[in-house]
């Protein structure tokens, strides 16, 4: 049952970072994606707090983690797109 918490924290805060993500997607101004990422931490984290204050520890400590753990692997698929596609391209 804690696992399940774990993940439902952790899978909220993805929600949160997938959501934001397409923003930047759509908008395509650096001021826009540099604030969604700003706006990511601080709602994450808030997220977290609120379940903290409702007693949901394990859910709590998702939120946080999403908060570090999705821009990261985010930064990571999007560098690794990108190196594929430096590797792929025909104009060099």
């Amino acid at each position: 049952m804690r696992r399940d918490r774990f993940a439902h924290g952790l899978g909220q805060s993805l929600v949160v970072w997938l959501t934001l993500l397409l923003l930047a997607a759509v908008v395509r101004h650096v001021a826009v994606a540099w604030l969604a990422v700003a706006s990511g931490v601080v709602v994450c984290i808030l997220l977290g707090q609120w379940h903290q204050r409702r007693a949901r520890a394990e859910s709590a400590v998702g939120s946080f983690t999403g908060a570090v753990l999705w821009p990261v692997v985010i930064a990571a698929v999007i560098l690794a797109i990108g190196i594929v596609t430096d590797q792929r391209s025909e104009y060099e």
